[in-house]
């Protein structure tokens, strides 16, 4: 063999992983510019509520982030008035959606920053930890927040979950190999789920149909998102048509966890590195754009709430609305429809004390970021 014969095979194989960079590169920046051009995912009430602020965002001195605590439980009209009467002339607008927690959370107050906010200048986060289920795996509405920071954040939870478990593992003697694997087990099996949906955005995986579907039903559409910022347009929505009164078995139920947070007050769960980092990095993307961040810890009869370390605790602006013997009027059960949330008179009480809570804080801290 000539040593031109032998160099053609590995000139072919140059060439063959060079059209496969080309390809592999033009793929990867189609992907990237069709996600920038395409209008934001058909995921009910996100898409609504960062929709109505692309539009009206430079009306608002303040927005509320977080789950259904904040969806259902913060009532802008009550917040705004409570806190004009304490000195301190505010709009606010309720961008919180059920079941939004953190990291979800976090993309959705960037996506909010992308549009125009001129005159924001506090952002009500709810505190929670990092997120790892997939219980809404394959839907829209789990993923359309899954661009890399997100999901290399969930892996990194992931992995502590793992070590936690590891570590509980190794208390017991009897604990046997088979306990062990299956914690890597569903280690890696939620992994998996994650990158699948970060995989599914970044090509934009039913986006042609979904944007055409949008297209087809845009009248009726518009008339849902109507519903979706409520009567007042400032985003609270009711507890979506619960019964304001708790039925005699959630009663009893919800009784037993406030006598337990009687007993006991809930725990300050610091030991959380990832989500700790989570926080740092949500704080510094509110001060990078001259607002200032506030944290609420909802009014929840729960055993635990996520918190930040002692000394950032300290540091930031912390509401803590979990102290039972605190706050007795939103404990009460005529004020709820369960364990961990209110009906609207007790969102009216909630949305008093949470304006209250913020005009002392604009005493102390002054009222400009």
């Amino acid at each position: 063999m000539t040593a031109g014969t032998a160099a053609k095979p590995r000139q072919f194989a140059g060439q063959g992983a060079l059209v496969a960079a080309v390809y592999v590169g033009a793929f990867v920046a189609s992907c990237v510019l069709l996600g920038r051009v395409l209008p934001f995912p058909q995921v009910l009430i996100v898409r609504d509520k960062i929709e109505y602020l692309a539009r009206h965002g430079d009306e608002y001195d303040v927005i509320f982030i977080g789950s259904s605590h904040v969806q259902s439980q913060v009532m802008p009209a009550i917040f705004d008035q409570v806190v004009g009467a304490g000195g301190v002339s505010v709009k606010s607008f309720n961008a919180g959606v059920a079941g939004m927690f953190s990291p979800e959370d976090s993309y959705v107050f960037e996506e909010i920053l992308r549009r125009p906010h001129h005159r924001l200048r506090w952002i009500f986060f709810e505190l929670s930890h990092v997120r790892t289920g997939l219980e809404r795996e394959g839907t829209a509405r789990f993923q359309y927040w899954h661009d890399w920071p997100r999901v290399s954040l969930i892996a990194r939870r992931l992995g502590e979950q793992a070590a936690e478990a590891r570590a509980q593992l190794a208390k017991n003697p009897d604990a046997g190999l088979a306990a062990h694997w299956q914690i890597w087990r569903t280690m890696a099996e939620n992994v998996a789920g994650h990158f699948r949906q970060w995989l599914a955005r970044a090509v934009n995986m039913g986006r042609g149909t979904e944007v055409l579907q949008r297209w087809v039903e845009g009248r009726d559409q518009a008339r849902e998102s109507e519903k979706s910022l409520g009567e007042m347009h400032d985003g609270w929505m009711s507890a979506f048509g619960v019964p304001q009164e708790m039925p005699a078995e959630a009663r009893a139920k919800y009784l037993n966890g406030y006598a337990e947070r009687l007993a006991a007050p809930a725990v300050k769960e610091r030991g959380d590195p990832v989500s700790q980092f989570a926080l740092e990095r949500l704080v510094a993307a509110v001060l990078r754009n001259g607002a200032v961040p506030i944290f609420v810890v909802p009014p929840t009869t729960e055993a635990g709430h996520f918190f930040p370390t002692t000394e950032r605790e300290q540091e930031l602006a912390v509401l803590d609305f979990s102290d039972v013997r605190k706050y007795p009027e939103l404990y009460l059960p005529e004020h709820r429809i369960d364990l961990d949330h209110l009906n609207t008179a007790g969102a009216k009480i909630f949305s008093d004390a949470l304006a209250r809570c913020f005009v002392a804080l604009v005493e102390r801290t002054g009222p400009t970021p």
